[in-house]
């Protein structure tokens, strides 16, 4: 099906279309000489030819607007109407609020019940109406003003050129709006007839993720070198050892590398290890990095300033070797351990995964992302580390650090489980939520959900069809 765009012209339209509805023909005849240009005024030129004798000089005039008159509300009301009915509008009428038998007010009552576009002018001497009845009656609407009378001739042709002026560029803002409906039914169209045709899904053309190291990465802040190198030797084998000497330098490269745990001295030239090891705790992208600190004390207080500081272990120096590659070892084996599962069929709870408020923070923002973008195909890792701010490779450490999966994987399962939601709530077909989750191929989508809850979406939907009663609205992107 091939969906054809409306090619709606406003020119047609023009010049303005005005509506006079007032039962005094005096009144009419002032609205006329307001609107009306000099040079097409014959009483002016009447009087020119007694004045000076010469015949009035012929100026061809366009008139800036067309203005039609009505006796009452009935006659204003047949008239909108039978211009519609031609396919012509009025774009403003100025209504008199006092008028026999059907006033103003429930003119305009009826005036908008048959265009609802059409801008409104009330013109009146008295106060028939207070601020609260008009509200009452009308409704909060930006498609009325007041005038009151005797108006100023200025003040009528501004507000006719001002709400003339509204209504076109509504009409084109609408105009526009349906062209974008448009062609968001034709693509859709397209990918129905691609999918009911057995075309071959459309190639995924997201960056591959960056493996994961196999080695832990140990970052160290150490500016002695001989003790560097002896931590480095103890940690050769089965690990990756990044060395750097300051806090500076060790602060970015933390958050550059995400490394899986950090040893750093607490008194080294240029550097307060205890503000050092607080900043990476409040840090974001390094929250979750275990750190060891080193020292050349032994007293309790030394070790309890490192624990309050949000040091994972403490270590006296002389370093003992195998004391400190055991506590490694196992600060590593418990972190691994501890890594949180996604869990299958039931909405993400941060706090749930994380292990601090911090790393439920950056969790949450991962989600509110992708929530935001749900519809949005495009929306890949890529788009996601833009979102909240962080390199590729920080938000696959950080990710993988946290709960053990990818962000493709993650991005893969807040979408399902929102499609899950819709399936089981909404009375959105399986072919509509597939699209608003961010899925172009239906046959891919049921496979995911199903590894994802166990069974297809047309089953998920039949145990949960007690639920389906009213439809849910997802919000749009950013809206």
């Amino acid at each position: 099906m091939q969906v054809t765009l409306p090619n709606n012209s406003l020119q047609d339209d023009r010049p303005p279309r005005i509506l006079i509805i007032d039962d005094n023909p005096s009144i009419h005849r002032d609205f006329e000489l307001v609107f009306m240009d000099e040079s097409a005024n014959a009483e002016l030129d009447m009087d020119d030819q007694k004045l000076y004798g010469t015949p009035p000089i012929t100026i061809e005039h366009k008139s800036d607007f067309i203005l039609e008159y009505a006796h009452s509300g009935l006659e204003g009301i047949k008239k909108v109407t039978d211009e519609l009915a031609q396919h012509r509008f009025f774009q403003l009428a100025f209504v008199d609020i006092r008028m026999p038998g059907m006033d103003g007010v429930e003119t305009i009552e009826r005036l908008w019940q048959i265009d609802p576009k059409i801008q409104v002018v009330i013109c009146t001497a008295y106060a028939d109406y207070s601020q609260e009845d008009l509200t009452r009656r009308l409704g909060y609407t930006d498609k009325l003003l007041l005038l009151k009378k005797p108006f100023d001739s200025i003040e009528v042709t501004q507000f006719a050129r001002t709400l003339t002026e509204k209504w076109y560029l509504a009409r084109q803002a609408a105009l526009k709006l349906e062209q974008m409906e448009l062609l968001v039914a034709q693509r859709t169209q397209r990918l129905l007839e691609l999918q009911s045709s057995n075309a071959t899904p459309l190639p995924d053309v997201t960056v591959p993720e960056q493996p994961e190291e196999r080695l832990p990465v140990i970052l160290l802040i150490e500016n002695n070198r001989e003790l560097s190198a002896q931590i480095c030797r103890l940690f050769a084998h089965g690990h990756k050892v990044v060395v750097t000497q300051n806090e500076s330098s060790g602060f970015n490269t933390a958050r550059e590398i995400v490394p899986d745990l950090i040893i750093t001295d607490i008194l080294i030239p240029h550097i307060d290890g205890l503000a050092f090891c607080r900043s990476l705790k409040a840090d974001l992208v390094t929250s979750h990095v275990p750190v060891i600190l080193m020292a050349m004390h032994e007293s309790t207080d030394y070790q309890l300033a490192a624990l309050e500081a949000g040091a994972d272990d403490y270590i006296a120096k002389p370093l003992n070797p195998p004391i400190l590659q055991a506590r490694v070892l196992n600060l590593l084996e418990s972190r691994r351990q501890s890594r949180a599962r996604l869990p299958s069929g039931i909405p993400l709870q941060p706090r749930a995964l994380a292990l601090n408020q911090t790393d439920a923070r950056f969790l949450q923002r991962i989600i509110e992302a992708i929530e935001r973008n749900l519809s949005d195909f495009e929306f890949d890792v890529d788009a996601l580390a833009r979102n909240v701010a962080v390199s590729r490779r920080q938000l696959f450490r950080k990710i993988k650090a946290l709960v053990d999966t990818t962000p493709r994987a993650l991005l893969c399962s807040v979408r399902l489980k929102r499609a899950a939601q819709l399936l089981a709530e909404s009375e959105m077909t399986v072919t509509e939520i597939t699209f608003a989750v961010g899925f172009l191929d239906m046959k891919h989508f049921r496979t995911l959900f199903k590894n994802e809850f166990g069974i297809l979406p047309s089953e998920y939907i039949k145990q949960n069809s007690n639920r389906r009663t009213r439809p849910t609205i997802i919000p749009d992107a950013s809206s």
